[in-house]
């Protein structure tokens, strides 16, 4: 007598649908792990750089969405803690920012750096400019 074979249930990477091996340890393919890993190191750099920063702060700064980062929280990779930093607002244009470790938003920041930069070109305009040419005069004075 022999045994029926049953199909054994095939497996697809939650991301992109590949197919993945029936064993395998994870829920995507091998490519997919790689761009999830790249995603994570650049929430630990931002963290090592800015800690206790909050998922939106990151959303704003590193483009992440912020269900990508409950997500890692979800699995385990991060871990939430209790922000007491939280409604902080924008010197510039009073949005909330949500973050201690920033004065300006995304968007001012942005802002300020092109106004800086044309600033940088004028001033470099006046230098180049040999046409005006300033000297200095003394007048003599005679001694007694």
């Amino acid at each position: 007598m022999m045994k029926s074979q049953t199909p054994k249930a095939i497996r697809t990477c939650r991301r992109c649908k590949a197919f993945i091996h029936e064993n395998s340890l994870h829920e995507y393919c091998l490519d997919c792990i790689k761009k999830i890993d790249e995603v994570f190191d650049k929430i630990r750099e931002y963290l090592r750089e800015y800690p206790g920063a909050t998922a939106y702060e990151m959303e704003q700064r590193l483009g992440i969405s912020a269900h990508v980062i409950n997500n890692f929280v979800r699995d385990g990779r991060l871990i939430e803690i209790p922000n007491e930093y939280l409604n902080i607002e924008c010197l510039r244009c009073g949005c909330l920012l949500l973050s201690a470790h920033h004065k300006y938003c995304p968007i001012c920041e942005i802002a300020i750096q092109k106004e800086i930069e044309l600033a940088k070109q004028s001033l470099a305009i006046f230098e180049k400019n040999d046409d005006v040419i300033g000297k200095m005069r003394f007048k003599d004075y005679k001694k007694k």
